[in-house]
């Protein structure tokens, strides 16, 4: 429709291309913050000496379950708060492709 109507490759690309992708962009932006941000606390329990995963692994070494859970509490905390960003984020950018109107709620 846009070529019919003299738009060149630039203009097609920047008003249908870009707009269709960005769900998919969110979607897997959410899960790859999640997952990097746990990938990166097990490494640093595995090959680091400071960090959230070392003083969780000392505390396990160390019979300190209360710093433990501590530590597994904070870590879901800012996985959830991750999530919460990049949905937040997602949601001003793409705030049209996720509208919910009084025939969608039920």
């Amino acid at each position: 429709m846009l070529k019919a109507l003299g738009a060149g490759k630039l203009d097609i690309l920047w008003n249908v291309g870009l707009p269709r992708t960005m769900p998919y962009l969110f979607a897997s932006l959410k899960v790859a913050l999640t997952v990097a941000f746990i990938g990166t606390i097990t490494s640093e329990t595995i090959a680091s000496n400071q960090g959230i995963g070392t003083v969780m692994m000392i505390a396990s070494a160390n019979f300190d379950v209360p710093l433990v859970f501590a530590g597994l509490l904070l870590v879901s905390i800012m996985g959830v708060a991750l999530y919460a960003v990049a949905a937040l984020i997602e949601q001003k950018v793409t705030g049209w492709a996720n509208r919910k109107t009084e025939f969608a709620m039920g």
